[in-house]
């Protein structure tokens, strides 16, 4: 598997275009919210402050399917509940979420969106389990992609 840093061009495109086309879906304690990469939702922030009192920014981080390459489900369940430890571990602010592709081409991936967490935490965490980049948003702007250099 090659890391994002190492594809070709015209790879990390359209990894890029994928990603940016996927629903971020957060579970909420009574609703579910949608984040798009580039898209600024004020209702949806609104209501996760309201469910997880985030300060300054949040990010939705996922185990499954490391490199973009499609694994195997019990693969995918194994590397969830070491992500879900690793949050627990840190007493971190975290709800479930997942990556879901509208178009149905690619499988849904179970994450964690996590508030206020080290930059270098998630980083870390998400090169721990083998992705491309995650998805981070300050209050008051877009979610952004962040690529694992």
């Amino acid at each position: 598997m090659i890391p994002a840093h190492l594809l070709p061009r015209s790879q990390r495109q359209r990894l890029e275009q994928a990603y940016r086309k996927t629903d971020y879906q957060v579970a909420l304690p009574e609703h579910q919210v949608v984040f798009r990469i580039g898209e600024y939702d004020p209702v949806a922030e609104a209501l996760l402050r309201r469910s997880l009192p985030v300060r300054r920014e949040w990010a939705i981080l996922t185990p499954c399917n490391p490199r973009s390459q499609e694994a195997a489900e019990e693969l995918n369940s194994f590397y969830y509940h070491e992500l879900r430890d690793a949050l627990a571990g840190r007493d971190e602010r975290w709800l479930q979420a997942i990556n879901h592709d509208p178009s149905g081409s690619w499988p849904d991936e179970p994450g964690f969106l996590v508030a206020d967490a080290e930059t270098l935490w998630l980083h870390d965490l998400a090169a721990r389990f083998h992705q491309n980049a995650f998805v981070a948003a300050r209050l008051g702007e877009a979610p952004r992609l962040v690529w694992l250099v």
